[in-house]
């Protein structure tokens, strides 16, 4: 995602998996990491409807994600962009 403030235009990335991706600091251990991967494979899994709501929000908190917030700054960041 990227912003070109030559001509006031917002660019985001196609993939709108990307809005829901999490990362973790380089120093976190082989379990965190893997965890962050299943957050990140299972956005694009609920984003084309591989998973259902409740699969992915019950992956999101047992990784200690709040996923109605979550879920919820995504929206509310889609809908500030759609202005």
């Amino acid at each position: 995602m990227s912003i070109a403030s030559d001509n006031n235009l917002l660019w985001v990335s196609s993939d709108l998996s990307d809005l829901l991706t999490v990362s973790v600091e380089g120093q976190a251990d082989n379990s965190t990491v893997q965890g962050m991967l299943i957050v990140n494979g299972a956005a694009s899994q609920w984003l084309t409807g591989a998973m259902d709501d409740y699969t992915y929000f019950e992956l999101l908190d047992h990784y200690g994600i709040d996923p109605i917030n979550f879920v919820g700054e995504v929206e509310e960041h889609i809908a500030l962009l759609m202005k």
